[in-house]
C-alpha cells in the first residue's frame, strides 16, 4: 500500500551577476537503502524507469530539472511504502535514505531527504558523517584529516538520523573513528579515505550485525 506525502525540500539557489539569467541547472538525486534485514526497493521518480537496490546500495543517479517531482520506493515485500511529493533547487544535490518506521500502525518504508551545500573551494574538500543506524548503540564520532594533528570530534553523540555540516580540509587521506559514546574505543575505522582536491564526501553509519555498525561512502561533488 502507498500513501503520499508531502515534502519540502528548502536550499539556496546562487544569485547570478551575469548580463543574462544563466542556463538552469539540472540536480541529481539518488536513494540509500538503510533497513538491514529490510526487502529490496525499488525506486521510481516521476514514473520513469525503476532501480532496484538491497540493503547498503545506492539507487542510480537521477537527474531533475528544478521544479515538483514525485519519489516511490517501492518494497519487494508487503512492506508499506510512501509516495513523496518534492521539489528540487537547481544546481542542489539531494540523497534519500531509505528507513522503516510506524506510520498508523504500520511498518513504512519511509524517505529522509538530504541536501549538498555546494562545492568544496579550491584547494579543499569537505567530509561529513550521517548516522542511519537504527539498532545502534549510542556512538561518538571522530575523524582525522590531513592538516589536524589527532583526531577531531565530529559529533558527540552521533545520534540516529543525525546528519553533520561539512568539514572542510586539505585534500589527501582522512579517516573516521566511530566509538560508544562518551568512549574512546574503536568499535568502527574507516581507515584512509582518499579525498581529491574540490571533493564532497558523505560517510555513512549503517546497521551490522547486533551492536557493531559499518559504513558506506558517498560522494557529494568531485
Amino acid at each position: 500500500m502507498t500513501r503520499r506525502l508531502l515534502v519540502a525540500v528548502v536550499a539556496l539557489a546562487a544569485c547570478d551577476n551575469g548580463s543574462g539569467p544563466p542556463p538552469p541547472q539540472v540536480s541529481n538525486l539518488r536513494v540509500l537503502h538503510t533497513i538491514r534485514g529490510g526487502p529490496s526497493l525499488t525506486v521510481v521518480v516521476d514514473g520513469g524507469r525503476g532501480s532496484a537496490i538491497a540493503f547498503g546500495e545506492a539507487s542510480r543517479v537521477f537527474a531533475l530539472s528544478p521544479g515538483e517531482h514525485d519519489l516511490a520506493i517501492q518494497p519487494a515485500d508487503t512492506t508499506h511504502s510512501l509516495l513523496a511529493l518534492f521539489t528540487t533547487i537547481e544546481g542542489v544535490r539531494y540523497t534519500v535514505f531509505a528507513i522503516d518506521t510506524m506510520v498508523n500502525g504500520s511498518v513504512t518504508v519511509f524517505p529522509v531527504f538530504v541536501s549538498d551545500s555546494g562545492a568544496a573551494a579550491g584547494g579543499h574538500v569537505r567530509l561529513r558523517l550521517a548516522s542511519f543506524a537504527a539498532a545502534a548503540p549510542a556512538v561518538d564520532a571522530r575523524r582525522m584529516q590531513p592538516d589536524s594533528a589527532g583526531l577531531l570530534v565530529c559529533a558527540a553523540p552521533l545520534n540516529f538520523r543525525a546528519v553533520t555540516r561539512y568539514f572542510e580540509g586539505a585534500p589527501g587521506a582522512w579517516s573516521v573513528v566511530i566509538s560508544h559514546a562518551g568512549t574512546t574505543d574503536t568499535l568502527l575505522a574507516t581507515g584512509a579515505l582518499v579525498l581529491g582536491d574540490g571533493y564532497a564526501e558523505t560517510v555513512v553509519v549503517l546497521d551490522s550485525t547486533p551492536g557493531v555498525v559499518t559504513w558506506r561512502l558517498l560522494r557529494d561533488r568531485d
